[in-house]
This record gives structure tokens, C-alpha cells and sequence, in this order.
């Protein structure tokens, strides 16, 4: 897998912009996430009810095709844009941190009476 070692600093507007090394670091993610018994088992079960509903109105087997096409690309542009906002929050809170505007402190939960 590629690495990156670039400073993703807020000044760079191409970081989230299609083609980015942003949009080739959640494509990754996605690919991963794709691989998991989870998302294979959701999957299923969408796939189930959508081959149920064909079996049961198999005239309109081409419109539940589309439906299934954009169900799953839905789902892909969910998952960039809340991994784009993620990493958007987590950019600008580094930035903050590089700045000194934020000191993040972490409480020990472990200790008692915390």
C-alpha cells in the first residue's frame, strides 16, 4: 500500500478534491471495508430482499436493477463524505494543536475515584 508523509495542512484545498491522495486513501478503506463478513452479510440480506422483490414483480426487473445499482453507489458517497469529514476534523484539530490554539489532555479513567 502507498504511504504518505506529507503535512496535510488545511492550506491544501486539492486534499479533498476528486483524484486526491485523500480519495485514494478512503478507495482503500472502502475496498477493505467491502472485504469484511459484515459488509458480506449486510449485502446479502439487501441482495435477498431485492432478488425477492424481482421474483415477485419480474416485469420491473430492470428499474430494481437500477435500484440496486444506486443503492450501492448511495453507499459509497456516504462513506467518502463521512470519511472526508473525519479526516477534515482530525486535519484541523492537528492544525490547531501545531498552531498551540488546543492542548489535548487525556484523563487516566483507569485510576480510581477518576
Amino acid at each position: 500500500m502507498k504511504t504518505y508523509l506529507k503535512d496535510f495542512s488545511m492550506n491544501r484545498d486539492a486534499l479533498v478534491g476528486g483524484g486526491s491522495e485523500l480519495e485514494e486513501l478512503i478507495d482503500v478503506r472502502q475496498e477493505r471495508l467491502k472485504a469484511t463478513a459484515e459488509y458480506q452479510e449486510a449485502r446479502a440480506e439487501a441482495m435477498e430482499a431485492l432478488c425477492k422483490l424481482e421474483s415477485l414483480i419480474p416485469e420491473q426487473s430492470k428499474a430494481l436493477g437500477r435500484l440496486e445499482d444506486l443503492f450501492f453507489v448511495m453507499e459509497c458517497i456516504c462513506f467518502s463524505a463521512a470519511y472526508k469529514d473525519g479526516m477534515n476534523d482530525l486535519m484541523t484539530a492537528m492544525t490547531f494543536n501545531k498552531l498551540g490554539f488546543t492542548k489535548v489532555e487525556y484523563f487516566d479513567l483507569s485510576r480510581k475515584g477518576a
